[in-house]
């Protein structure tokens, strides 16, 4: 029988597309990163996630325990948010109706 240390809340779970931000572990390893949002643009190593940081022009590989998922906008869940994805056609324009 699992004792109450044991029962924690699941993490939410980083996604392509997600809004992110540098979790304490993050910052602590790297502080030069700082409080940086950026979003997930791809994935790097099966470790990490390619992040896309705010006011920066390269995109960086982040090691998935560096990351966290920033404050969502109102009425956003991240529990929802993968399943809602854009509809693109081959060459990335929406598809013709």
């Amino acid at each position: 029988m699992p004792d109450a240390f044991e029962t924690t809340l699941p993490v939410p779970r980083l996604f392509y597309g997600a809004r992110v931000r540098m979790s304490r572990l993050g910052r602590d390893r790297h502080p030069k990163y700082g409080d940086r949002e950026g979003v997930i643009v791809g994935s790097g190593s099966p470790s990490s996630w390619r992040v896309k940081f705010d006011e920066r022009k390269t995109i960086q590989a982040i090691h998935r325990d560096y990351l966290e998922l920033a404050a969502q906008p109102d009425g956003a869940s991240p529990q929802i948010a993968p399943q809602v994805a854009p509809q693109h056609g081959p060459h990335g324009a929406p598809p013709c109706s």
